[in-house]
């Protein structure tokens, strides 16, 4: 693999480590974390001063108790540190060059292959449990997605108990009483992964995930869309660790399940991925066929009453984290929908997991946040509207035939970062790159002529699914992973 100039392997670093008083340690993702597990197996996790970053792109402040910095605000006490670089290798040497360069003179490189290696070799000596299975869900979200209806799928057709553990970020998540839950990163999630007999997960797989011979690894994905351009199609967008680990987890895969012939198409030729693909449809749409009680959970959740109908504003991330894109004007449109449709309307808002911590530009409270929601999917199978802007929730969507406004204020921009597998032009919705020109698209809305698009639409895109995908995932693993 990678390996950057100048790297040393761990009983180095420990050696160097064992000498200072104290040190700091470069980077605060999962080489970083291991590392710190490692250090403090050993009793040297307390001469840590604090973890340093290139940029502070989360609102995440410490690690293991430990104070994160980002590089600029403190780049002057840093010159007579031993600074341990611990990132991935891919992108070590340049970080340790830049350091260099700015007058850092006591830098070291970790091998991150090897002191990932290293923890595995431990966790190793574990058996493989086959009953146990390890979810994750958009690095660490809660009950939801396509994982969480494989599970509820398993847990119904399978005579044993199947040990289900949940990977979270944070732990105020609930679960049912047949799911156990892990905070990634932590020892025992370590642990877990290495003696789960299945892997499930619905987004690339971390640098610091290993495969070992006798598990079996599910890619469900998150996406649906023929929509926003992803992975090799904008390969020249991604940063290059993103690239190696997306390699790796396609090399991990052992099953990819596919919602329709376009996206089985793009994972032959853009996920860097040739195994097995399922063409199951995907799980979590199963809800879209058949709602009800899901629509009166939600309903009675946020007691929302039953003369109001609900439109849903779910716009998708943005790279930058900028909230300039994030400026519907709620009000107006709530009260355009309640004269198109006749209805009372109450808004949701519910942010991308990406986007999480950004503030949006709304100038009222006249909306309900459902960001802590677990499973984005119940609702949006509860919105009777949906307003979005490139995200793929308008595919999902799509399968209620409930109506679809794109609201799109950097279309230009957007379409320059990530361009698009069919312009906007040729999709069924309508389209607004202001609020003006929402609440006017609004008004002019034929239901009938949408109804007429969307269908031909969605006939043009091959769909596998048909309310049944999480039976067959389910099926597939039970009688290929599981009983054998």
């Amino acid at each position: 693999m990678f390996k950057s100039d100048n790297s040393l392997n761990l009983r180095d670093v420990v050696r160097k480590c064992e000498n200072e008083q104290e040190f700091i340690i470069y980077g605060a993702a999962s080489i970083a974390n291991i590392l710190y597990i490692y250090l403090e197996n050993i009793g040297l996790a307390d001469k840590i001063s604090y973890f340093v970053v290139s940029e502070m792109n989360t609102n995440r402040k410490y690690l293991h108790g430990k104070k994160i910095f980002e590089y600029n605000s403190v780049k002057d006490k840093l010159n007579n540190s031993l600074i341990i670089i611990a990132t991935q290798n891919i992108i070590s040497g340049d970080i340790r060059r830049f350091l260099l360069d700015n007058g850092c003179s006591k830098v070291l490189n970790i091998d991150s292959d090897g002191i990932v290696e290293a923890l595995y070799n431990r966790e190793y000596r574990n058996k493989i449990e086959n009953d146990k299975v390890l979810v994750l869900n958009m690095n660490g979200n809660g009950f939801g997605c396509n994982p969480k209806y494989i599970v509820e799928e398993l847990i119904k057709r399978e005579n044993r108990n199947l040990d289900i553990v949940w990977a979270v970020s944070e732990n105020n998540y609930k679960f049912p009483d047949y799911v156990r839950h892990v905070k990634i990163g932590s020892k025992e999630f370590y642990h877990e992964v290495a003696t789960a007999k299945v892997l499930i997960n619905n987004t690339r797989m971390t640098s610091d995930i290993r495969k070992r011979h006798g598990q079996f690894y599910l890619q469900t994905w998150h996406g649906a869309a023929p929509i926003k351009k992803v992975e090799a199609d904008v390969e020249d967008k991604l940063p290059s660790y993103y690239i190696n680990n997306a390699k790796k987890d396609s090399n991990m895969a052992d099953l990819v399940i596919s919602g329709s012939e376009f996206y089985t198409n793009l994972y032959k030729t853009k996920f860097w991925y040739d195994g097995e693909i399922l063409k199951s449809g995907l799980p979590r749409q199963d809800i879209l066929f058949r709602s009800n009680d899901v629509v009166n959970k939600v309903r009675g959740f946020y007691k929302i009453k039953p003369e109001y109908k609900i439109v849903l504003y779910a716009p998708t991330f943005r790279n930058e984290f900028s909230n300039k894109a994030y400026d519907l004007d709620i009000d107006n449109v709530v009260s355009e929908l309640e004269i198109k449709f006749g209805s009372k309307f109450i808004c949701f808002v519910s942010k991308h997991p990406n986007n999480i911590n950004v503030d949006y530009c709304f100038t009222t409270k006249n909306y309900i946040d459902v960001c802590k929601y677990d499973d984005f999917e119940e609702i949006l199978a509860t919105a009777d509207v949906l307003i979005t802007d490139y995200s793929g929730c308008m595919y999902d969507f799509s399968f209620t035939g409930r109506p679809i406004f794109l609201y799109q204020p950097d279309y230009d921009d957007y379409l320059f970062e990530r361009n698009f597998y069919i312009s906007m032009d040729e999709l069924p919705y309508s389209r607004a790159k202001s609020n003006i020109e929402l609440v006017n698209k609004i008004e002019s809305f034929d239901f009938e002529i949408y109804k007429a698009k969307l269908e031909a639409f969605m006939k043009e895109q091959k769909n596998y699914d048909d309310g049944h995908a999480s039976e067959k995932v389910a099926d597939y693993i039970l009688n290929n992973w599981i009983n054998v």
